[in-house]
């Protein structure tokens, strides 16, 4: 170990020097408090011998000193007393001292404090090692994800989002989100859109939100009828991902000319049609499983189809926004979510309910994703 020793008295100090040599230690010399300041600074020592009573700046001034210069590392510092002073021995220990050893200096117990100090080392530099270790890890990994977060963003930005007639709301959990929100007009008069909850949280949960937004894109571009797009999805999901991974899946199109809402729900909570009081006059009930789960040949793509007589508004949402919960636990619940529409013209719903529950979260974080999107229907 490299040692520092802080005495006045140069025969204390050839004797520790001599006693420390002996035991294989490099050691350096101090004659007061100041210099013990300075070396510490200048050699970093393992571990530091410190007399109180010495000039210019005292050992208690010095440990003071020491202490404050925020280290890296945690070096140990023995105060260096007779056995008679105690109250020299307590106000070093309350200074930031970690022992104390007594003069006369006797070697057996010199020798093992300073076992002790160098197992106290050891342990130190295998922290130190896996702290270091452990700051590489978690920045290769955070650069990977950046760098996979970057790719998500790519493929699913080809969403065409931005229509005057819808709005939408996505909040994820985790960095990756495992809701997606697709939408495409095709015409003037009819527009595709989907609402995808896939199981899980994170990476896990967004892997396969991708394949749905490439099968969704792909086949809406080509003007494809509903009950084929959602019945590739599903064979795409069951046959690319994991058994015990599914989509829960609201996937359809609204056709103003034919004044016609059809939709295919596998999993999701229902979907809302709500009149301009905000009051829900009819529901798209989920009646299928969720993408993913079934076969082609078991698979059901059957959509329903609704027609309108007045002016309305479609909401669809994912669970992860009526189980959000409050500190208190208390779940945002469908009376929350229909007490906001309820209280909120057309146009704006999404906005409100965005509100309504940042409030009802509070300090709390949502610990699923949650996604809603509204589609006016005139």
């Amino acid at each position: 170990m490299k040692i520092l020793v802080a005495d006045d008295l140069p025969e204390n100090r050839i004797l520790l020097e001599k006693l420390l040599t002996r035991m294989q230690h490099r050691v350096i010399l101090a004659a007061n408090g100041q210099e013990a300041v300075d070396q510490f600074a200048a050699t970093d020592p393992d571990l530091i011998l410190m007399d109180i009573i010495m000039p210019t700046l005292d050992g208690i001034q010095a440990i003071k000193a020491i202490r404050a210069l925020n280290s890296s590392k945690w070096t140990p510092i023995f105060v260096i007393s007779a056995l008679t002073e105690t109250e020299d021995v307590v106000a070093g220990l309350e200074a930031g001292a970690d022992d104390y050893l007594p003069k006369p200096f006797n070697q057996a117990i010199l020798q093992a404090k300073l076992n002790s100090v160098q197992r106290f080392l050891d342990m130190q530099r295998v922290i130190a090692a896996d702290t270091a270790q452990l700051k590489m890890y978690h920045d290769r990994n955070e650069t990977e994800q950046l760098f996979l977060q970057s790719i998500f963003a790519r493929l699913i930005r080809q969403n065409d989002l931005k229509d005057d007639y819808l709005q939408f709301w996505l909040k994820p959990a985790n960095r990756f989100s495992g809701d997606l929100i697709c939408a495409r007009r095709v015409s003037q008069q009819q527009i595709y859109f989907m609402l995808a909850d896939s199981t899980g949280h994170g990476l896990a949960a967004a892997i396969p939100t991708v394949i749905v937004n490439q099968a969704f894109q792909a086949m809406t571009r080509k003007g494809l009828a509903i009950p084929v797009i959602v019945r590739e999805i599903n064979r795409l999901l069951f046959t690319q991902i994991p058994p015990d991974r599914f989509v829960a899946l609201a996937i359809g199109m609204i056709d103003s000319t034919r004044k016609s809402i059809e939709l295919w729900n596998g999993g999701l909570p229902s979907a809302l049609v709500l009149d301009s009081a905000g009051t829900a006059m009819h529901s798209f009930k989920s009646r299928h499983t969720f993408a993913g789960i079934l076969a082609d040949e078991e698979f059901d793509d059957r959509c329903e189809l609704w027609q309108w007589e007045s002016a309305c508004e479609l909401f669809v949402y994912s669970d992860g926004l009526t189980d959000a919960q409050d500190p208190d636990h208390a779940c945002f619940g469908q009376g929350g979510l229909l007490e906001t529409l309820a209280a909120t013209p057309a146009g704006q719903r999404i906005d409100a309910v965005k509100a309504a529950l940042e409030r009802h979260l509070a300090i709390r974080e949502a610990h699923d994703d949650i996604s809603c999107m509204a589609i006016r229907c005139v």
